[in-house]
């Protein structure tokens, strides 16, 4: 594995390459670009004679990041991670098992693939994919590979109905998917088996990891106090979802402009703008209500 762009193939001819940025001694990650519309974080983890990516990215990028791995760094690509089902972290799969990987993902993902995975890419990339590539391999509780140290844990559901984290207790690096974003987007609350209170909790579990380095779904790379601040946003944004849900405070006590501008001042790293928290808060709100909806 290497952090040079470009290298030689098997045929001694130079390879253009993508960037892989070195986070341990079998970690690292190439940076996403939603400039380029390839916004999410990937991981590669070298095992003793593959490499296990951890998200697919969309197709493109994960075209240049597999082609990386095995024509410029000579290496297998043995298995492909999706910490969630959702399109920009998955839509990638099938140039991975083209190269022979099998796909990952928690329990439940592969349902929510299939059920959802269409109408999400849809909505990404503006058309559906002849097929779908979801989990070929699930599990329910974590999954270890032995020789890399790489731990995979499922969280959720949280962020979606079946979240997964990926973990290296050796380097103390975290791939924490969605959980944790660090840009100046902001969260998706929208996904319909979004559950608030599992990702409270599974915020939690990271924190607990105490990590050196955090990779985010998307953005910049982080420490522990990404989480931190992540919690705290979706800690406070939740309650006060609960309290408009419930009927213990008008709409507006989250959305008027006041209402805004606080939770933006406060939040700043995940609050974003007046406009970005709009919408975060509306996404919210109908979570909150789904939930208050759900018999007792």
């Amino acid at each position: 594995m290497t952090s040079t762009s470009t290298g030689r193939g098997p045929d001694g001819q130079l390879v253009d390459g993508e960037s892989f940025i070195r986070l341990g001694d079998r970690v690292a990650y190439w940076q996403g670009d939603i400039d380029r519309h390839e916004q999410t974080n990937v991981g590669i983890v070298q095992t003793d004679d593959s490499v296990v990516v951890i998200d697919a990215n969309f197709l493109e990028p994960a075209q240049r990041i597999s082609t990386s791995i095995t024509d410029r760094d000579g290496m297998r690509i043995s298995h492909v991670v999706n910490t969630h089902y959702h399109a920009d972290h998955s839509l990638g799969n099938p140039v991975y098992v083209d190269a022979g990987a099998t796909v990952i993902g928690a329990a439940g993902q592969r349902a929510e693939l299939l059920a959802k995975g269409r109408e999400d890419a849809i909505q990404q990339v503006g058309k559906a994919p002849p097929r779908l590539y979801p989990a070929m391999l699930e599990f329910s509780d974590s999954l270890t590979f032995g020789d890399s140290g790489l731990e995979l844990v499922a969280v959720g559901p949280a962020h979606s109905g079946a979240d997964l984290i990926g973990w290296l207790p050796d380097d103390r690096v975290l791939f924490a998917g969605d959980l944790a974003v660090a840009w100046d987007h902001g969260n998706n609350f929208s996904d319909e088996d979004a559950d608030i209170e599992g990702w409270i909790g599974a915020l939690g579990r990271c924190i607990d990891l105490n990590p050196r380095v955090v990779v985010p779904g998307h953005g910049r790379l982080s420490d522990a106090g990404v989480l931190d601040q992540q919690l705290g946003f979706i800690v406070e944004l939740w309650q006060r979802a609960l309290d408009v849900a419930t009927g213990g405070v008008a709409e507006d006590a989250l959305t008027s402009d006041s209402a805004v501008a606080g939770f933006v001042e406060r939040h700043a790293a995940h609050a974003v703008n007046a406009m970005r928290f709009s919408g975060m808060a509306r996404s919210m709100i109908a979570v909150a209500r789904r939930k208050c909806a759900e018999p007792q």
